[in-house]
This record gives structure tokens, C-alpha cells and sequence, in this order.
């Protein structure tokens, strides 16, 4: 029998009058007039090669191949209640799933462990995992289901990605506590240029726009170490007498330990804006929009 001529309809019929065993109770609890519930039942008979049902003074009583699909029957009709029509559901007190979520080493510094803590604060079986950003193709795997999120300052990314903005992220100089500039009240343009300077180049684009701003005034960084990540920045600013421009967020972590002290930029550059981004593939998804809820009441600016 092909399945494409199967009246799927008929499945709650049989279910109904498998557990009521009466055509009017059945009728009810689907909501249609006992002719219409009779008339279904004669589809069904016909289909399956059945009786199905025999009247008798105690109702309708189920023939053996009734019988026998009463548990699949009811099984089916769980499944597509439970998994197909309401397009999934989340509770994460219960749930067991593992997220990728992409971030920068600032991102991973500053961020993953408010978020870490407010996951298993509120579902205990749920996990993260870091994607970092090196080498990721982030629209791509967003695509593929490879990264449930990427949070961060991502510029130039396709229309297919759905986001929404987080927080604004400024930057600062830092510099060790007894580093000459410490000292002053305001970095000058010319100071700035001339002081060694750590080099960290992200996806933000600041160093860039650092670089135009001093070409602007005739002034170039012409002593400069570059890095892969910030991470590697306070060990070296203690190394000499270098100067790095990093996000506030995470000079504001550096400076805890008492020994590097933050410096305003002598010009004015714009903030980067920090959107969590996901594929349009996932947005009704109901785990992952409770993961991108949890993030944005952590992280976005209220």
C-alpha cells in the first residue's frame, strides 16, 4: 500500500474509538458529529480489510487487528503530538545538549564565564563548547549547524545570518603602573605614536583605524610587536615599556591585579557593536532560542 493514499486523519479515529470503545464519546473528544465519526470508521474498515469494531450490548468491541494496533497507533500519535507539531520543545531543567559557541580570546576572557554559569545555573545537563575564531568560517558553519552562535564584532557577514546587538566595546591604552605615560594626565598624539606598542589585529578593525587616524596627522607606530591575541598582552607590557590598545572590558580584567593602569586614546574611535549572530535555519528552533534568550538577559545592555 502506498502511504501517499493513507488518509492520516483516519489514525485519531482509530486511536478514539480504541480507547472509548463508543462512537459518540469518540465523536466528542474529536469534535465531530457521530455521522461523520461512523463514516470515517468505514474508511478505515476499508483500508485495513477489517471490521475493526463489533456492536454489541457493551459498546464496540475491538477485533484482534484493532486490537494489535492500538499501542503502535497511540505510540505514532505521541510522537507526531510531541515532536512534529509543536516544531519542538525546551525545557532546560530537564534537557540534555551541548551548544558551540563562537568568541574571540576576548570574547572567551571576559564573557564565557557569565555565560557558563548562568547555563548550568539554569539547566544543569546543558553544556558549552568553544569554537574559537581562528580558522572558523563563521557564516558557513553557522549554515551547517557546526556553531549554534557567534557572539562578537563580525563585520560583513550575509543577510542569511539573523543577529542582535549586545553591547557597545570601547578601547583604551594599557600600560604597566610604572611605565613613564602613567604619570601624565592626558596621552598626546605624538607620545601615543612614539611609545613601543603591542599589537593585537581582530576582526573590530581598530588597529586599521588607529593606523588612519595617526596617517591623518602625519604621525605613524613605527615601534610595534604584533600579536596573535591579548592574552599575550601583560606579560609583555612588563617586558618594556610598551604601550596596547585593547577592549575596556578586558583591560578593566587586566588591571585588577594592580599592576597596569588605563590610559584614554588622545583621538576618538568609535566603539565596536557586539551582536550575537545565528542562520535563519534555526530560528524557530525552540533550544536555540532559549540559549540566545540566556545570553542576551547576561550580556545585552539593558
Amino acid at each position: 500500500m502506498d502511504i501517499r493514499s493513507v488518509d492520516l486523519n483516519l489514525l485519531p479515529v482509530l486511536d478514539a474509538l480504541l480507547r472509548h470503545r463508543s462512537v459518540t464519546l469518540s465523536a466528542h473528544e474529536l469534535s465531530m458529529s457521530q455521522s461523520a465519526l461512523s463514516a470515517a470508521l468505514g474508511r478505515l474498515r476499508l483500508l485495513l480489510g477489517d471490521q475493526l469494531f463489533v456492536r454489541t450490548g457493551h459498546g464496540l468491541l475491538p477485533t484482534p487487528r484493532a486490537d494489535a494496533l492500538a499501542e503502535p497507533v497511540a505510540e505514532l500519535l505521541r510522537q507526531v503530538r510531541e515532536q512534529v507539531l509543536p516544531g519542538g520543545t525546551f525545557d532546560p531543567r530537564t534537557a540534555r545538549r551541548n551548544f558551540h559557541v563562537l568568541l574571540s580570546d576576548v570574547g572567551a576572557y571576559v564573557l564565557l564565564p557569565r555565560l557558563v554559569r548562568a547555563v548550568r545555573q539554569r539547566a544543569p545537563g546543558v553544556s558549552l563548547t568553544l569554537r574559537p575564531l581562528a580558522g572558523a568560517a563563521i557564516a558557513e558553519d553557522l549554515a551547517a549547524g557546526k556553531i549554534d552562535l557567534a557572539i562578537g564584532a563580525y563585520p560583513g557577514l550575509p543577510d542569511t545570518l539573523y543577529q542582535r546587538r549586545l553591547f557597545e566595546r570601547y578601547f583604551v591604552c594599557l600600560v604597566q603602573r610604572n611605565h613613564p605615560l602613567a604619570k601624565g594626565k592626558r596621552l598626546s598624539l605624538r607620545a601615543f605614536a612614539d611609545v613601543p606598542q603591542l599589537v593585537v589585529r581582530m576582526t573590530s578593525g581598530i588597529q586599521e583605524r588607529i593606523d588612519e587616524e595617526l596617517h591623518r596627522h602625519g604621525l605613524q607606530r613605527r615601534d610595534v610587536l604584533e600579536l596573535p591575541s591579548y592574552l599575550m598582552v601583560p606579560p609583555l607590557l612588563e617586558a618594556g615599556d610598551f604601550l596596547a590598545v585593547l577592549p575596556g572590558q578586558l583591560s578593566d580584567a587586566f588591571a585588577r591585579s594592580g599592576r597596569y593602569t588605563a590610559l584614554d586614546l588622545p583621538f576618538d574611535v568609535p566603539p565596536s557593536i557586539i551582536h550575537m549572530h545565528w542562520h535563519r535555519r534555526f530560528q524557530e528552533d525552540a533550544a536555540s532560542a532559549w540559549l540566545r534568550a540566556v545570553v542576551a538577559e547576561e550580556l545585552a545592555d539593558k
